[in-house]
């Protein structure tokens, strides 16, 4: 007994030693020093995180119940055909929209407390809107960027073709050397290829992802050459001939709706300080008494 008793007394004066040691050890000993950048930067984030931010953490699960399943799909069409800005998801777009709403409507709670109504009404709606105006510009952004690359990606894919290289190892090395929005959608039909994915449903899918009209062009001659066996060096030369005709169309198109508004900058800017310099030059050289004149 008096042995077990001692060995019970070592072991627990070993345990208290041991976690003695421990309570005073680092507990980052022995880690990598990119673990520990990634642990602290993350707390940090934590830490960093407002009650705005908890806010619209909270309440935006409860906002997709309100939207419904038909909205949300809509807004997760449009988060990807806008290219996901940021690794924007569904969850954080909701989030998003709720920060806005918050703010926006608080600014509006106040205008409305100072009587000034329209405004009110006019922050409200920003709250609601500027969200989605973000994701559109986001989207347009893309679609002109890949309308931009793809007449030169089908160039360079039509020689890399014309060289007697396979299509899918042609496309695989020519999407490598671009960069952006086109880029990112290569890559992911040529994953779905790797994993067996049908070359229609990939390709048909890329169209839908990029909703662009050089895009669906390009597609819907692919797979037409593939149905019906014509060369596809000269079908991607020519889709790329007409890619960049109507790039240089909209070009125009674009130009010419800028001339209207550079027309009401300059008019609402430059012609109302240039008639006052006018007026104050005619009135400083013409040396008239208009004290007299008007003293009668």
């Amino acid at each position: 007994m008096a042995l077990l008793f001692g060995v019970a007394v070592l072991a627990t004066f070993a345990v208290f030693v041991f976690g003695l040691r421990m309570a005073r050890a680092d507990a980052l000993e022995g880690w990598d020093v990119a673990d520990i950048a990634l642990l602290r930067d993350e707390a940090k984030r934590k830490r960093r995180v407002g009650i705005l931010e908890r806010i619209a953490r909270r309440t935006a699960p409860q906002l997709a119940v309100i939207l419904g399943p038909r909205a949300i799909a809509n807004l997760r069409r449009r988060i990807d055909l806008a290219g996901r800005p940021d690794g924007m998801t569904v969850d954080t777009f909701l989030q998003l929209l709720v920060k806005y709403i918050v703010v926006l409507g608080g600014a509006g709670i106040w205008m409305l407390l100072l009587g000034k109504v329209v405004y009110a009404l006019l922050m409200v709606v920003a709250g609601c809107v500027m969200p989605f105006s973000r994701l559109a510009g986001a989207r347009r952004r893309r679609q002109e960027q890949i309308d931009t690359d793809l007449p030169d990606f089908l160039d360079v894919l039509a020689v890399t073709v014309g060289a007697g290289i396979g299509f899918r190892s042609a496309l695989e090395r020519v999407s490598s050397r671009f960069t952006g929005a086109l880029r990112d959608e290569l890559t992911l039909t040529l994953h779905q290829l790797d994993v067996g994915v049908p070359r229609r449903q990939a390709f048909t899918q890329l169209r839908d992802r990029c909703e662009t009209d050089a895009m669906s062009s390009f597609v819907s001659a692919l797979l037409q050459a593939e149905e019906l066996g014509a060369p596809l060096g000269e079908t991607l030369t020519s889709i790329a001939r007409d890619s960049r005709r109507e790039a240089a169309q909209a070009a125009r198109q674009r130009a010419a709706r800028m001339n209207p508004r550079v027309t009401l900058v300059v008019s609402v800017i430059l012609v109302p300080p240039t008639l006052m310099l006018i007026g104050v030059g005619m009135f400083l050289g013409s040396d008239i008494d208009f004290g007299s004149l008007l003293n009668g």
